[in-house]
C-alpha cells in the first residue's frame, strides 16, 4: 500500500511536480518489494541527509540525472526504474511466486516494459501515441484540473500496477504454450473502439443519426459535438477533434508500423491482455479516452492565453505567468512572432521557475535552443559558477529544460541561452 506522507515521515522519497513513467513504475516495483510505502514527493532532497529510499531525485544510486549516466550493454541509459529493476527485479519476481523461467521473466519484462521507459525518459528511442508512457504523461493534472498532483500520481500508480501484473499473467501463458489469439483480439478491439466513441457521443447528448463505419468514422461524425459538450463552447472544437483523433482514435484503429527504435508498450496490447484475463479491457480504454478528451479540452481552454503571450514575447522568450500547456498551441500558431521564440519561461510545479526550449516538431527531442555543453547536467553552485547566474538550479543533461529560484534568475539564464543560440546558429 502506498501512502503520501510528509518528508519527515517518509521511508521512500521521489520528486514532486510532473510525474513520468519511470518514477511511477519504480513506485509499483518498490510496493511489491516492501509492501508498505510511506512516500514523500519533494522538490529537492540531498540523499546524504536521509535514511529513506530515494529515487529519481537526489543524484544518488537510483537517480539518473547525473552527467555520467549508467548505461546498459546496448548503450541505452538507465532511468530510476531500470536501476531498481536491475538490482531488485529477481527478488520482485520471487516475491510474486515465480520460480520457473525466472531469468526469462526478468529479461522479457525488461525488454518490453522497463527498458523502453528508460529510453524515453532519457530522451532516447521514439515517442509514439498511445503507449503506457504517453498515458502517464497525459495523466498529470491539467492546468485547471480539480485534482492534486498526488492524487493523479496515485491513480497513475494504479494504472502501472495493472500494466505490470497483467503482463506477468500473459508471460505465464506464453511459457505454458497457451498463446493468445491476436487476430480475434484485434477484432474485439475494433468493435470496442467503435462502441466507446458511440457511448461518448450518447453521453454528450449527440443526436445519433449514423452508426455505419468504424471508430474513426464515428469520431469524424460526432467528435466536434463531443468536444463542444465538454468544453461548453464550440471554439476550437475542430482542433480538439483533430488532436484526440491523433492521440487516441487513430493509433488504436490501425496496425502499428514497425520501427527499429525503442518505444513504450502499446495501449492496444495492454487492453487486449486486460480483456483476455480480467474482462475489463473496455473500461481501461474508456478511462484513457476520457483522459484524452479532458486533456484536450483543458489545452483548448488555455489556447487564447498562450496566443496572447506569443504576441507579447520579446527577445526570443515567451513568458507564462502561470503554467498552461503551450507546445501544441505555439507550434500551430499563425502569429508572425511565433518563429522567433526559442524558449518558454514558466513557474515550476516544484517551486521556482523553469525554461524549456521550443521543440522543432511535436514529437521531437531537439529544440530551437543551443545550450553550452559544459552547462548541461550541472546544478546548484556548480551551475551558478559556470553561468554566472545567481539562483540557477539545474539544466537537464539534454539541455532542453532548466530551472532557477526566481523569475529574475530564470530570465537571466534564458537570456544567456538565447545569446549563445544566436552566436551558434547554423545557416
Amino acid at each position: 500500500m502506498i501512502t503520501i506522507v510528509e518528508e519527515k515521515d517518509a521511508k521512500f522519497i521521489t520528486h514532486a511536480g510532473s510525474f513520468h513513467a519511470d518514477d511511477v513504475m519504480a513506485t509499483v516495483l518498490l510496493e511489491i518489494l516492501y509492501e508498505g510505502i510511506p512516500l514523500a514527493r519533494v522538490a529537492e532532497i540531498d540523499e546524504k541527509d536521509t535514511d529513506a529510499f530515494v529515487y529519481d531525485i537526489g543524484l544518488g544510486k537510483y537517480d539518473h540525472h547525473q552527467d555520467d549516466k549508467v548505461r546498459r550493454d546496448n548503450g541505452i541509459a538507465y532511468s530510476s526504474v531500470g536501476l531498481i529493476w536491475r538490482d531488485y527485479g529477481m527478488q520482485i519476481l520471487e516475491k510474486l511466486g515465480i520460480q520457473e523461467y525466472v531469468e526469462d521473466y526478468f529479461y522479457d519484462i525488461d525488454d518490453q516494459i522497463i527498458m523502453p521507459i528508460d529510453a524515453l525518459d532519457n530522451g532516447e528511442g521514439e515517442r509514439i501515441s498511445m503507449t503506457i508512457s504517453s498515458v502517464i504523461s497525459i495523466s498529470n493534472p491539467f492546468w485547471n484540473s480539480p485534482i492534486s498532483g498526488d492524487e493523479a500520481f496515485l491513480k497513475s500508480v494504479d494504472f502501472m500496477r495493472t500494466v505490470f501484473h497483467v503482463y506477468i499473467e500473459y508471460l505465464k501463458d506464453v511459457y505454458n504454450n497457451n498463446e493468445l489469439d491476436w487476430d480475434d483480439a484485434y477484432d474485439w478491439l475494433d468493435q470496442v473502439m467503435k462502441k466507446i466513441v458511440l457511448d461518448k457521443a450518447n453521453e454528450a447528448n449527440c443526436f445519433i443519426f449514423n452508426e455505419e463505419g468504424d471508430a474513426i468514422d464515428m469520431w469524424k461524425e460526432y467528435g466536434e459535438e463531443i468536444i463542444t459538450y465538454y468544453n461548453k463552447s464550440s471554439k476550437h472544437a475542430d482542433l480538439g477533434v483533430y488532436d484526440v483523433n491523433k492521440m487516441f482514435v487513430q493509433p488504436l484503429s490501425f496496425e502499428r508500423e514497425e520501427t527499429d527504435e525503442v518505444t513504450a508498450y502499446p495501449v492496444e496490447q495492454l487492453a487486449i491482455l486486460m480483456e483476455n484475463y480480467h474482462k475489463n479491457g473496455e473500461p481501461l480504454l474508456k478511462d484513457i479516452f476520457d483522459t484524452c478528451i479532458h486533456s484536450e479540452v483543458s489545452r483548448i481552454q488555455g489556447m487564447d492565453y498562450v496566443e496572447a503571450q506569443i504576441d507579447l514575447s520579446e527577445h526570443h522568450i515567451m513568458v507564462l505567468e502561470h503554467f498552461v500547456p503551450w507546445k501544441g498551441t505555439l507550434l500551430k500558431s499563425e502569429s508572425n512572432k511565433v518563429n522567433d521564440i526559442y524558449l518558454t519561461v514558466f513557474p515550476s510545479q516544484r517551486g521556482g521557475w523553469n525554461f524549456q526550449g521550443v521543440p522543432l516538431s511535436p514529437a521531437s527531442f531537439d529544440t530551437r535552443i543551443k545550450v553550452p555543453e559544459e552547462w548541461c547536467g550541472k546544478r546548484d553552485q556548480e551551475l551558478v559558477e559556470l553561468t554566472g547566474v545567481e539562483g540557477a538550479r539545474f539544466i537537464h543533461p539534454g539541455g532542453f529544460i532548466g530551472g532557477a529560484e526566481s523569475f529574475d534568475s530564470i530570465m537571466e539564464l534564458a537570456q544567456r541561452i538565447v545569446e549563445y543560440t544566436e552566436q551558434n546558429k547554423t545557416h
